[in-house]
Formats: structure tokens, sequence, C-alpha cells
């Protein structure tokens, strides 16, 4: 009997140890609170709205506080439908490319290749000529903080696409600009933000490691960085770019990138500005820290507004905000391109910093400093452009006469309008709306008027000027002459670059047996002959009467603009061409 009682007793515990796991394992887990987002809901609505109202397409946000790490995607990666963007998208960074060609400064002066204070001549070929001995003083240091009072672009920048206007600069043709250059310092004696600056600081950054510029920089920033998807090139993953609702064509920079030739996916940005933060533990600690001290007044760069206090350093802007402790750096660069917007900024007093990467062409920069700054009030969500039926070009071509008696041309080529003032290069128009155009390149602008419903004239937005003008006909004035044909000789002793003035630099190439002329940043237009140096483009836009001295060199050439004399000179000596002193 005891012994029965017994088996019984060790069944029991027996049993009620088989099943003491079971009941430890059915006990519900404690799961601690998840934190609430860094990015907070008034400041997900402000993106969230701006999607919606086609301002934004898509919107990647990196975010650090401290130990914590957060990455969100809003929008649609292609502006209209589908998903957001994700890790693997490229975005086009535009004038952030600076903070990278800083770092790469400021690591050779570490490395004693070089002193922030040195002249750029220092760094061009041996007796490299300049026309203007004042560009080889320009300083290293001067280029990255926009301080050199060169031009705002190249002055012989002569396109093939006029989509992306710098895809073709090469080094030559910068090496060129800068030895025949001689209005540095002189029409344009105050400094402002020039696409040169930072582009001739990369090619000159080439030439200090002995290799192109975009080696350098993944060979001493990039790679120690651990930054695999900031490059130069065009990734598969690369977004498209949209502005005023329509898709925007990439730029490329040429030998101008460090300027603003940068693509990069949101998370190695975030990997860049953790490194920003804590720069003790990066490979570039003393790089990262030189990089960031300010050096100058900071100047406007592309999508950027920059306070009065604002400082520029090494590609960074730096702006003294209030912290827990005193007054603070905080530490920021922005960006708006044809068809991207970005902004990056950090604040080591509160170990915070953040990325936002949109690929429309809408501010991000004010949200940015907004969370940077724990402010309360936000900005508003920007609203999209409206959506216009195309206009018809035809109808708005023709000869129109402002009230001071000078006339201006309207002509359409092709899929879009030209604008012609007596003296000027025509002016490519881009349309905004039904009657409403701009001309990118010459920073001006036309609003046709309608009497009820045909054009009758236009008000001119120039120089912060509106001058209105009535229409005097329906056709752009045009005449029509046979054209000759020009030997080989008479075709090379044209081509070359040459001067109106010196901030109008003018190309006559050759296509073929045509000659071409175009004016920096200009359309391309074809020349026929008409009669012995007499040539002319089909629309009549400029007719070039070529002037020789007793020995037959040219000497210069008359161009007629819409009624207007202009004078060109040789740029350079040309075989044909009588050198000079």
């Amino acid at each position: 009997m005891y012994c029965v009682w017994y088996r019984r007793a060790l069944t029991r515990v027996f049993a009620s140890l088989l099943m003491l796991p079971t009941v430890c394992m059915a006990a519900p887990a404690r799961v601690p609170a998840k934190p609430p987002s860094l990015f907070g809901t008034p400041y997900r609505a402000v993106l969230e709205q701006g999607a919606a109202n086609r301002a934004y397409a898509g919107v990647a946000v990196g975010l650090i506080e401290g130990d914590r790490h957060e990455t969100l995607y809003f929008g649609h990666s292609d502006a209209a439908q589908g998903a957001p963007p994700d890790a693997d998208s490229q975005f086009e960074v535009g004038a952030v490319s600076e903070v990278f060609a800083g770092l790469l400064l400021a690591q050779a002066a570490l490395e004693g290749k070089l002193r922030l204070s040195d002249p750029i001549s220092k760094f061009l070929p041996q007796d490299f000529p300049l026309r203007e001995p004042a560009t080889g003083r320009i300083a290293l240091d001067a280029l990255i903080t926009q301080r050199s009072t060169l031009p705002p672009q190249p002055l012989n920048l002569f396109p093939r696409d006029l989509a992306d206007p710098f895809a073709d600069y090469a080094a030559e043709d910068l090496l060129a600009f800068l030895a025949y250059s001689t209005s540095i310092g002189q029409t344009n004696p105050a400094p402002g933000y020039s696409v040169l600056n930072t582009g001739l600081l990369g090619h000159l950054l080439g030439r200090v490691y002995g290799v192109p510029y975009a080696e350098a920089l993944h060979d001493k920033v990039l790679g120690p960085l651990g930054l695999a998807h900031i490059t130069l090139d065009d990734a598969p993953t690369l977004l498209a770019g949209n502005a005023g609702g329509e898709t925007a064509p990439h730029w490329h920079y040429g030998v101008l990138a460090a300027a603003a030739g940068l693509r990069a996916t949101l998370p190695d940005l975030v990997v860049f500005l953790q490194q920003c933060l804590a720069p003790g533990d990066s490979p570039l600690r003393s790089a990262l820290l030189l990089a960031r001290q300010a050096r100058a007044p900071a100047l406007a760069g592309p999508g950027e507004t920059v306070a009065p206090p604002d400082q520029a350093a090494l590609g960074w802007n730096v702006r003294m905000v209030e912290g827990p402790n005193g007054n603070w750096p905080l530490v920021w660069r922005a960006s708006e391109t044809a068809g991207f917007a970005v902004f990056l900024g950090f604040r080591t007093d509160k170990q915070k910093a953040i990325v936002l990467l949109g690929n429309a062409a809408s501010d991000l920069a004010e949200l940015g400093m907004a969370w940077l700054n724990e402010a309360t009030l936000l900005p508003e969500a920007p609203r999209g452009a409206p959506v216009h039926a195309t206009p018809k070009l035809d109808e708005y071509a023709g000869l129109y006469q402002l009230a001071s008696r000078e006339e201006l041309i309207v002509r359409l080529r092709g899929d879009h309008l030209r604008l012609q003032l007596p003296g000027v290069w025509p002016q490519r128009l881009r349309a905004l709306d039904r009657d409403s155009f701009v001309s990118e390149e010459a920073n001006s602008g036309i609003t046709f008027m309608r009497d009820p419903d045909a054009i009758d004239g236009l008000v001119l937005h120039r120089n912060g000027t509106h001058m209105s003008a009535r229409r005097l006909s329906q056709r752009a004035p045009r005449l029509s002459r046979p054209a000759i044909k020009l030997r080989p000789a008479q075709i090379e002793e044209l081509r070359g670059d040459w001067r109106i003035d010196p901030d109008l630099w003018l190309r006559v190439g050759v296509e073929g047996e045509q000659l071409t002329l175009q004016a920096a940043r200009a359309p391309r237009l074809v020349l026929q002959a008409y009669a012995p140096d007499r040539l002319a483009d089909a629309d009549g836009a400029v007719e070039v009467a070529v002037q020789r001295d007793a020995q037959g060199h040219i000497t210069q050439l008359a161009l007629d603009l819409a009624g207007a004399t202009r004078i060109a000179k040789p740029l350079h000596p040309h075989a044909n061409m009588p050198s000079k002193p």
C-alpha cells in the first residue's frame, strides 16, 4: 500500500514539473513601450500636407538625437503615385556638395599639401598665362567661402544642351576662362555666389592629389567615412526631379562637379552627420572639426536664405543659437536645384541632427531649422503649382513696342518661344501659366495681355521694373535671303571665341559644313552666308558683318541684334588674325 501511494505521489510531482515550463512560457512577456517618434506629429503633418498639395514629391527624413536614429519616408518617389522613396533612393544634393569639397580641402591642409590662404596660381600649370593678375591671387579659402568675386557662371559656358548646361564644360574650358577673363574684381567687385568658386576649387584639389576630383574625393573623404552611396554618377536608383508639376532634367556639372554634382542616399547622409556630431570616432576627426570653423560672413547659395549673423565655414554655414549653456553653433547647409531640395543640419550641444531630402523644387530648410531649434511654430505646408493647359505658342509671336518706342520681338522656335530686345541675345522662354513666361537665363519674364481673347500686348518684367508694350504685328519680322556656300578656309578663320564686353562672350563653332554662333548660356544659332563677309541666322535674330584690316585679317565682328549694333573682338589671337602685344 505504501508503495502504491509513493508511486502515485512521484507521478504527481513529475507531472507538475513537466507542466512548469509550459506555465512559465504562457505568462505574458512585458514589452517595453515604444518611444515616441523623433519627428513629431506637427512635423509629419507639414510633409504629408505638402505631398497632398503636390508641392513635394517624395521626401526622406533622417533624424539623430543622442543614441537614437530614425528614418522616415513620405510621398511618392515619382511625384504622382506609387511607393515613397526608400533607403536605396538617390537624390541630387546640389550645393550641399560643397560640404564634401570643404572636407577634402581641410584634409589636404592637414596633410600639409596646401594652406587655406594659398593663391590659386600656386596650383595652376606652370607659367599659366593670366590676362588679369588678380585672378591668380584668389585664395583657396575665398573659393570655398564664396568671397572671390568670380562671376556667377563661366563666361564661356556654351552648352550643347540648355537643359543640362554644365554637362560638357571641361577642364580646358575652365582654364581658358581663367586665362582670358578681365572682369574679376572690376565689373563685379562685391562677392556673390558663383558655381565657379567651389567648382574651380574641386579641379585644383584634383591637381593637388594628382588624380581627378572624383577620385580624390572618394579616396580621401567618402571612402574613409564609409559613404559608398554618395557619388558624382547617376545610379539606377536616382529619382526623377520635379518642378512646377513637371519632371525636371538632371544636371551634371562637368569639371565644376565639386560645386553641385553629388547624389546621395538618406542612410549615407545620416552616417555622415553622426560622424559630424561625434567626430572623435571618425577617421577624419580633425578635418571634420576644421571644416566647421567659421571664417567669413555667409552668402546665400542656391535655395538658401542666410541671416546676417550667419558665417561661412568650409562648405558649411554656421549660425549661433541659444543653447542650454549659452550660445552654441548650429551648423547647416541647404540647396534647391531645378528638381530637388535638401537640408542638412546639426547641433553638438543637443547632439541632434537632421537630413531632409526631396525630389521636388520645394524648400525644406525652414522645416529643418524648426526641428533643430525645437520650434513650436512650424512653416505652413507649401502648395504646388496649379496645373494649367499647355498654351498655344503660335498666338504669342510678333513684334511689340514699348512706351519708350523700343521694339522687342517674340519668335516661335520649335517647342518654345524666344524673346529678343535690341542689342540683346535671344532668350528662351519657359511657360509658367497660359499667358505667363519666364527667361531663366536673363532673370526676366513676360505676361501677355488679351483684348478680349486675342493677344494685343505684353508686360515685360526685368530688373524689378514692369514695362508695357503694344503689339504691332502678329508675325516676327524675318528677311528671307538666298544663302551662299563658304569655303573651308572662310569657315576656319571665323571659328573661335569672341567678346562683346567683359561679361558677354560668344563662340563661333562648326557643325558639319555650317557655322554656329552662341552666346554664353544661350541658344545656339546656325549661320548662313548671304554675301561676302555677311552672315545671319534663319530667323534674322543676329546678323554678322565681318570687318577686316587692309591686309585682309579679321579685326572684329559687327553684330546687329534686333536693330542695335554690338561689336565683338577676338577673345584670343587666331591663326588668321593679327596678334596683339
